[in-house]
């Protein structure tokens, strides 16, 4: 008696679907009503996802397998089947996904949120006072807004942790206060819009870089950095070396050691003790630091956990450096991929309280060693100095436009007809060593698409689903998908 697949019960037919790739799994369920259904099954995709998608180092969000029902694991799986592939081809592509102009006011920043397993994108739009926008993630229609009347905004993060209650925290300047607002997005009353409430006001001038549970990080222009949890007030101090106007960018809580990054300087502290409000506030001074000069921007990023035993050459730490040329006349724009060692647990930790004056103690240096580094043809006005670098080394920018392209020609020349020819800024997307470079140590931009629009105002980048997203100073909203 011959076997066919009809035959053979359940159970096996899981196992020899475990053993397929992902391109398989999608022909076989074709043959018949049966393997369709049984293709559908949780335990089908979360063996593809861990075998193809975890193992094979592909960006995926970090919900557990088993918190997703099998109708969303399956979408996530082929959804970083793709972008891995596209990612590794020799021919990447980039898509525009979705696009809409919203009453043009400019949009001043952009955000992806992950909130409770639901994707929305964050805009801020200004007119003459600031409003916050809670988007769908995939036709960017208003869905929730929130301002707290006459107000302007002059900095936002959103949370890292999607179960926690506080999803954005947000910087507001009122009626000559300044405080950072705590948000949450909820469902009330079964409505089918979400919407957003105050959880709870911090009294400072303070910028929010880092939000990460119940903790937020705030940071002045120049060199205090406080760390806060906004449920108990527990709060500590950090303390960069005097810099003036070194703007902040990133604040990283890793492995025991908290991480600031500034427009020209980066830091690093041992994690320091927090204290409630009334006691003594620690002053805690870093036990590393480098300065970077003068840049147009900097993007910090940690290598995340593989399954594989495969050798990756991306450094736990990476920097993405967009650095300033001294001679104003360059036409190139150098961006340098560097390997940070964050490794602080060496050296003691220096705290002072707050009624001590400050040491001139100097930090130790740490090595910043350049992996490689990457040249953009042309430099020009950079309206849209937003660079992301993903935790897989890839990583996105605007290139803008090509100031040399039209020479010294001004577009109102009379004396005689001149073609003056016309530059547009650039989405750039590129690969850095890492966990999707195939083991290549050489940078290399995968793709580029140039904007006949407004231009480009703010950028943010979702490694994991393969989206960015781009806010025009006309109000207009564009996504792309790779």
């Amino acid at each position: 008696m011959k076997l066919t697949l009809d035959t053979l019960n359940d159970d096996t037919l899981i196992c020899i679907f475990a053993a397929l790739t992902i391109p398989e799994i999608l022909v076989l369920r074709q043959v018949s009503r049966r393997l369709f259904l049984l293709s559908a099954q949780h335990a089908v995709w979360r063996d593809a996802c861990k075998s193809h998608i975890l193992r094979d180092n592909i960006p995926f969000p970090r919900d557990p397998l088993e918190s997703l029902c099998a109708k969303d694991l399956e979408r996530s799986t082929l959804r970083a089947y793709q972008v891995g592939q596209n990612w590794r081809s020799s021919n990447t592509q980039l898509h525009k996904a979705a696009t809409i102009t919203w009453k043009s006011r400019a949009i001043e920043d952009i955000k992806f949120l992950t909130h409770h397993g639901k994707h929305w994108i964050v805009t801020i739009s200004r007119g003459i006072w600031s409003d916050l926008y809670l988007r769908d993630s995939d036709t960017l229609q208003v869905v929730a807004r929130w301002t707290p009347g006459k107000a302007l905004f002059n900095g936002i993060t959103v949370n890292t942790d999607q179960e926690s209650d506080a999803a954005i925290a947000i910087s507001v300047q009122q009626d000559g206060i300044n405080s950072v607002e705590i948000l949450s997005i909820s469902n009330q009353d079964e409505r089918p819009d979400p919407t957003i409430q105050r959880l709870a006001t911090l009294d400072t001038c303070h910028k929010p870089i880092t939000l990460s549970g119940d903790v937020v990080a705030l940071s002045d222009h120049d060199s205090e950095t406080l760390i806060l949890n906004w449920k108990t007030r527990a709060q500590s101090l950090l303390k960069s070396p005097e810099t003036w106007q070194d703007k902040p960018l990133h604040v990283i809580f890793a492995q025991g050691n908290n991480v600031v990054v500034r427009a020209r300087s980066i830091c690093i502290f041992t994690e320091p003790s927090m204290v409630l409000p009334g006691d003594d506030l620690p002053i805690t001074l870093p036990q590393a630091f480098a300065s970077f000069g003068w840049v147009d921007g900097v993007s910090l990023a940690t290598r995340p956990p593989t399954q594989s035993n495969t050798t990756s050459p991306q450094p736990p730490l990476s920097v993405l450096v967009r650095t300033k040329e001294d001679d104003p006349w360059s036409l190139s724009d150098q961006f340098q991929f560097l390997a940070l060692n964050a490794d602080a647990s060496s050296v003691p930790q220096s705290t002072l309280h707050d009624d001590a004056p400050l040491v001139n103690d100097t930090p130790r240096t740490f090595p910043m060693t350049q992996l490689t580094s990457l040249s953009s043809p042309h430099r020009g006005p950079l309206r849209c100095s937003d660079m992301v670098l993903g935790p897989y080394g890839t990583a996105v920018w605007v290139q803008p436009a090509d100031w040399s392209v039209g020479g010294l020609i001004s577009d109102d020349v009379h004396l005689q007809p001149v073609p003056v020819p016309t530059s547009h800024e650039t989405l750039v997307a590129a690969i850095f060593p890492g966990l999707l470079s195939g083991g290549s140590a050489e940078a290399r931009v995968k793709v580029s698409v140039a904007n006949s629009g407004s231009a480009w105002s703010c950028l943010d980048y979702s490694e994991e689903r393969g989206l960015i997203a781009l806010g025009s100073s006309d109000g207009s909203i564009t996504t792309f998908r790779f």
